[in-house]
């Protein structure tokens, strides 16, 4: 009986040691910043959310994941004065109700991000065979009109995240909650993704795709300037500074007209067509997630928890057709010397 109660109270002991540990790895509060993954889907006017996050704001933002009187802080070790507080208000990354705060922006610990991110993964490889067909008819239609070179960046950019965000079909930035100075969702995942991370810059009309490996940063002056010519109609471009640089980047021809591609969305054309079926199936299948996502992970929006599980499934859709060499990422997106 005593040999059976120490090996009893040997496994409690291990089993406690070994949760101590992975709690204090997992901790929220201390992980520094940098770490999280973090994504803006948002419209703003003065300020983006991430200039709230100054100082050491990250991890007054950590504490409050959990409800708690500003005392709480003390009682954590973490430095603050009534000036970030008010910035973080100001901010709505943080919201004071009866005398406690809560952060008000999606903080996702290790488990959920794992666990999202696992549902996501299914999701996709569920709901990847329907859209298949469409999406090599798509690839098909780039080639067959001489985009072959930026087939990657179409799929990604205008489709995946961008016409899924048009005509309602899944809420765009500017639909989303106002939050005084930028509207949309602001969240953070535990850790990146092991994918490289790719985005899109709208320059009004004008839509660029960019990763952190992108070998060569094109000014933003040159693209606003860019896409005013073709907000105002004044295309060819004419201006010989603007044409000069535009056409180093061979965004122009020598007479200073688009190389690029030029896509119009709702002119019912063939491309047009396969895009809004594509992303019809995928924000319908979405939707419909969306409300268990909201349940399961404490997301208060519906909209909100919908906005950032497509994210997880586009990275997740983006994957499958890559490793089906259905798209192939272009050397300057791998960071590669291309010149």
């Amino acid at each position: 009986m005593n040999k059976l109660i120490s090996i009893i109270f040997g496994l409690i002991f291990s089993t406690c040691c070994y949760a101590q540990s992975v709690t204090a790895s997992d901790a929220i509060i201390g992980r520094p910043f940098q770490e999280f993954n973090i994504t803006a889907f948002c419209s703003y006017s003065s300020f983006h959310p991430s200039q709230y996050i100054a100082d050491n704001n990250w991890d007054i933002l950590c504490a409050f994941r959990t409800s708690g009187p500003v005392s709480m802080l003390d009682s954590l070790n973490i430095p603050y004065n009534k000036s970030q507080l008010r910035l973080l208000i100001v901010g709505d990354l943080i919201s004071f109700a009866d005398g406690k705060l809560k952060t008000k922006m999606p903080i996702f610990d290790k488990s959920q991000t794992a666990t999202i991110r696992s549902e996501s993964k299914a999701f996709a490889d569920s709901i990847f065979p329907y859209i298949e067909p469409q999406i090599k008819k798509l690839t098909t239609l780039f080639d067959a009109k001489g985009y072959k070179a930026q087939t990657y960046s179409l799929i990604f950019s205008y489709l995946l995240d961008g016409y899924i965000w048009a005509d309602g079909k899944l809420p765009s930035a500017k639909r989303m909650a106002d939050h005084g100075t930028w509207s949309g969702s602001y969240w953070a995942m535990w850790n990146k993704r092991e994918e490289d991370r790719n985005g899109t810059n709208g320059y009004g009309p004008l839509k660029v795709n960019w990763t952190d490996e992108l070998g060569y940063w094109p000014s933003n002056k040159m693209l606003l300037s860019f896409a005013r010519c073709i907000m105002d109609n004044q295309l060819p471009v004419k201006d010989k500074t603007l044409k000069s640089a535009l056409i180093k980047w061979n965004l122009v021809d020598s007479e200073g007209q688009p190389t690029i591609p030029v896509i119009i969305s709702g002119n019912q054309d063939e491309i047009d067509v396969l895009c809004d079926e594509i992303t019809t199936h995928i924000s319908n299948a979405i939707k419909n997630h969306a409300p268990n996502i909201s349940s399961n992970y404490n997301i208060t929006s519906i909209e909100e928890a919908t906005v950032i599980f497509y994210h997880e499934v586009m990275w997740d859709l983006l994957s499958i057709l890559e490793s089906k060499r259905l798209i192939e990422k272009p050397a300057i997106l791998k960071g590669e010397e291309v010149g």
